[in-house]
């Protein structure tokens, strides 16, 4: 590869910078909702709580929503995808299909939900890795 940036790898670079943008947006909408916790969580309201994890209290559930959720890794993941793709590296397929089935199987489980979203930058990494092959 000559390492020259072609389309596919701007859509590659777009699709890192979609599903960063979902990831924040994740973040900030969940926190939004759930600012009300914050003092349970830093002040050890939330080790060892008293229901377990089976029964779990508000202030864990919203952790697990928002801090504790797949935003951070997501926002690794576009980061990464839009990283390679500055490089001239388009990644693999199958990371397209695994984002693409995690974001689908959200999506069935818990609605309304912004996982269905995921598909656009899943589709536009899908087609540059096809386009490669």
């Amino acid at each position: 590869m000559d390492g020259a940036v072609t389309s596919q790898h701007r859509t590659v670079i777009l699709a890192g910078r979609i599903t960063v943008l979902l990831s924040m947006l994740h973040l900030v909408v969940t926190m939004a909702f759930n600012v009300r916790h914050l003092p349970a969580w830093f002040s050890g309201g939330l080790w060892f709580p008293a229901d377990g994890l089976a029964d779990p209290m508000p202030s864990l559930g919203a952790f697990w929503l928002t801090i504790g959720s797949f935003f951070l890794p997501l926002l690794v993941l576009g980061l990464l995808i839009a990283w390679l793709g500055r490089r001239a590296v388009i990644p693999p397929a199958f990371v397209a299909w695994l984002l693409g089935g995690w974001c689908t199987v959200g999506a069935l489980a818990f609605e309304p939900s912004g996982f269905i979203l995921l598909w656009v930058p899943a589709v536009m990494v899908l087609r540059a890795a096809r386009s490669r092959a």
